[in-house]
């Protein structure tokens, strides 16, 4: 017994140094910085062929320009689906076809139009609306020619026919054209019912088309209605108010009765489509946290909800004032580019839609789109990390950062292997910021240069020899030890070689050390830990 216990002494110390040196000697860097775009200078051109061909694990969606692209090359270069098309996309697989379907509810005179009302709407006008639009969609490709509905992978509603506010809600009461039996109600009864009616209509059209029998492998979406509503005064509201509280939810995307989200409307959308653009206004505040912002609407989304989310992105900044000074086509700085085709993946996206305006003039430098392409490029030599099982690393909200104002990282674990994500637009464009990243028992230093989007995978110790059981042999009592950084914070099982559970624990972040002092019998035994992503097994001998 001595010598089994002085031996394993021995052998958990060399062990020890063994991990001590592996953690020093762990963080070899892999940017693969294999290829350098050009961009272009003449205008009205998008140079897709100097990119390789790439692909993405994501619904990536072009609504970019084409510039009578007869090659369908965005789909060559990172995107999943087109939603622009030209003469030569009219035999376009289903499963990469998406349209966005513009003006759902606008039609003149109706007040769901006019004053944003869901009452004394004329629902027959409104479905030879539908009728006539998807008729059109379908009538764009050749396997649906004359028939009633299209054959689509995604479909986008564009409705934004709603009063977002309780007091713009109030002040609708005023108008004369309402119903007497709703402008008699109590404010508080006003508002509610019309949050109830509101959200039924908006419900209309989807009901509509699968009424039509419009394929049920069709998923739906609609722009920016997301839980989370889309506000840049979301400062108004603590993180734990935007994780819990139905104060921040749109109201059409709430269940009636439970006050939780969900309802008809939610229900129909397979997937939520939040936007995020980037204002004028605050391309010239230096303290305004784009990229923080963008990811706050995928993080919030992401936790009030268990349906994926495609962001929505431009390239142009959004005039979010009325009486910006700006006009429209003013291109998003670089290092925004770069971040929104990479960071919203980091942060929960599964998805993201690149919206263009319906005028693309062929007099406008469009490079903006390389530097996106390019930056996708980089992602793609990373795509493994996220396919199968892998794990997001967040060590701070987004939310918290746009309060900070401080560099931004996040991080992917898949194996023993993290992949980087990390920039600082708060940095002059010749700067350097030094950032210290870690996970777990694993600790890096890297330098960000400028505004630029870090990205690297690194190398991290081996999990397997930061978890020890000592002594290994033993007459039956062991002890189960962490020796990276935190604590254990997961479920520990014991299994006989017959399978049979001998020890179920659980950790909840307070200790390194787990004791168990009964005497096994003997014989062979696995030790099974698990902690999210992290799966740690060993063997144990019993004499």
């Amino acid at each position: 017994m001595f010598d089994f216990y002085f031996l394993n002494v021995v052998k958990r110390s060399f062990i020890f140094i063994f991990l001590v040196i592996n953690y020093w000697s762990v963080g070899q860097s892999d940017c693969q910085l294999t290829f350098k775009y050009t961009p272009s200078t003449q205008n009205g051109v998008i140079n897709w062929k100097q990119f390789p061909e790439f692909s993405l694990p994501f619904m990536i969606v072009y609504n970019g320009p084409r510039f009578n692209d007869s090659l369908q090359l965005p789909l060559k270069r990172g995107f999943s689906h087109l939603a622009n098309f030209t003469k030569y996309d009219v035999d376009l697989p289903q499963k990469q076809r998406a349209i966005l379907w513009g003006g759902v509810a606008s039609i003149a005179g109706q007040p769901w139009y006019e004053i944003e009302s869901p009452w004394n709407n004329d629902l027959e006008k409104y479905r030879e609306k539908w009728r006539t639009d998807v008729r059109a969609m379908a009538d764009m490709f050749t396997d649906t020619q004359g028939k009633a509905m299209p054959n689509l992978d995604i479909l986008m509603l564009d409705i934004e026919r709603e009063l977002p506010t309780d007091a713009a809600i109030r002040f609708l009461k005023a108008d004369t054209t309402l119903p007497n039996q709703y402008r008699k109600l109590s404010d508080v009864d006003f508002t509610e019912r019309y949050k109830k009616d509101l959200s039924k209509i908006y419900a209309e059209p989807i009901k509509y088309l699968k009424n039509n029998q419009i394929p049920n492998t069709t998923n739906f979406a609609s722009y920016s209605d997301a839980p989370i509503k889309n506000s840049e005064f979301f400062l108004n509201y603590t993180w734990q108010e935007w994780l819990t509280s139905d104060r921040v939810l749109n109201y059409y995307m709430v269940d009636s009765v439970s006050k939780k989200v969900g309802g008809e409307f939610y229900n129909q959308n397979t997937f939520l489509a939040p936007s995020a653009y980037f204002c004028y206004e605050y391309s010239n505040l230096k303290e305004y946290a784009n990229v923080a912002y963008q990811l706050f609407q995928v993080e919030a989304n992401v936790a009030r909800s268990n349906k994926d989310v495609m962001l929505f992105e431009w390239l142009t900044y959004n005039k979010c004032q009325v009486n910006s000074q700006y006009g429209f086509n003013v291109t998003i700085q670089k290092h925004l580019i770069e971040a929104q085709a990479i960071f919203p993946f980091f942060s929960g996206a599964k998805g993201v839609w690149l919206w263009e305006g319906p005028f693309t003039p062929e007099t406008l430098n469009y490079s903006s789109y390389e530097t996106y392409i390019n930056s996708l490029y980089r992602l793609s030599q990373f795509k493994d990390f996220f396919t199968g099982n892998y794990r997001l690393v967040m060590p701070k909200t987004a939310y918290q950062h746009f309060q900070d104002r401080d560099p931004v990282w996040r991080g992917v674990v898949k194996g023993n292997e993290i992949l980087v994500a990390a920039i600082n637009e708060f940095a002059n464009d010749n700067e350097t910021t030094d950032l210290t990243v870690n996970y777990g028992g694993w600790s890096q230093k890297i330098s960000l240069k400028g505004k630029e989007t870090f990205l690297c995978k690194f190398s991290l110790p081996d999990l397997q020899n930061n978890y020890l059981v000592y002594p290994n042999p033993s007459l039956g009592a062991f002890t189960f030890e962490y020796f990276g950084d935190g604590f254990l914070n997961g479920n520990l099982r014991i299994v006989d070689f017959l399978g049979r559970d001998i020890l179920k624990q659980t950790f909840n972040g307070t200790t390194r050390k787990y004791t168990f002092d009964r005497n096994l019998p003997a014989g062979n035994y696995i030790l099974q830990y698990v902690e999210n992503e992290k799966v740690v097994e060993k063997k144990l001998v019993v004499f």
